[in-house]
């Protein structure tokens, strides 16, 4: 234990207050302005933030745009992802993609051209890495385990959980027992190291099946508890989603902001490259109202 109003901790207290609070911005400029690293500077500081969607709706194409702008910024120790979905192989190519701005398919099919590569390779030298884990995670051990070899090795903190079900194994109660349980660990972790984490969670049955309503917190699946954890809740609106050939357009809720106001995005993703924008305010008429 130790006491707050001590003069030794006053001292240190009065010398961390004059450290650069860590930032990593998004790709998203209203979420930039709205999240404030926390306390300050622009994006995501060492918070945990919950991102849900319904299935099939953007959340993983939605963290790996996160991934990629904090690799770009060049945040030191890169980004770990805790795929429990996607193999190495996957998520490579969907990085890939988003960077060199080439159809997903032609690169699962191995029609990766010489001048997307080339563009790739420009984009991602010299970045920070992007960690996956060397074998499958089965257990919440081994994602506890894979991430404390990250933050030792790497020094690595910034962790992407993709996505919260599908560590939480059992019957109905035993997931929603599971699911408290992880939450509250993966907060606990990411407080103890000042890492930023961002956890990906499906909606809840009534919420997922309910396409006349935004989603609120109250569909976050497993309960009050990721609502309370959460620094920040970022939902994707699947009742005003609309697709559009290549272009899905849907709105990204922030229903939590600890240190900032909420608000309302309206964003775009590619479903060729999975690139997801932000709308400009001359092409907000295209959104779904």
């Amino acid at each position: 234990m130790k006491d707050i109003l001590s003069a030794e901790f006053l001292d240190q207290f009065h010398e961390k207050a004059h450290e650069p609070i860590r930032a990593v911005p998004t790709h998203l400029p209203t979420l930039n302005r709205v999240s404030r690293g926390s306390g300050g500077g622009i994006g995501f500081g060492p918070i945990f933030v919950t991102i849900s969607g319904a299935t099939g709706n953007g959340k993983s194409a939605l963290a790996l745009g996160f991934a990629s702008a904090a690799l770009q910024y060049g945040l030191e120790g890169g980004v770990a992802m805790i795929n429990l979905e996607m193999s190495s192989i996957q998520t490579a190519t969907r990085m890939y993609a988003i960077h060199s701005d080439t159809r997903i398919a032609h690169l699962e099919q191995g029609n990766f051209h010489d001048g997307a590569f080339r563009e790739a390779r420009k984009v991602m030298e010299g970045s920070q890495p992007l960690w996956v884990p060397d074998g499958l995670l089965t257990s919440w051990e081994d994602c506890l385990a894979y991430m404390d070899e990250c933050l030792e090795q790497a020094g690595t903190r910034y962790y992407i959980l993709d996505y919260l079900q599908l560590v939480s194994t059992g019957t109905e109660s035993e997931i929603y027992a599971t699911t408290q349980k992880i939450v509250t660990e993966l907060r606990a972790w990411g407080v103890r190291n000042e890492a930023t984490i961002l956890c990906l969670s499906q909606f809840n049955r009534t919420t997922s099946s309910n396409y006349d309503q935004s989603p609120r917190m109250t569909g976050l699946f497993g309960g009050m508890i990721l609502e309370a954890s959460s620094d920040i809740v970022l939902l994707l609106d699947h009742s005003r989603y609309r697709r559009e050939g290549n272009d899905a357009y849907t709105y990204l809720i922030v229903a939590k902001n600890r240190s900032g106001p909420t608000t309302t995005i309206p964003i775009a993703w590619c479903y060729k490259t999975l690139q997801v924008r932000e709308a400009t305010p001359d092409e907000e008429h295209l959104w779904p109202k």
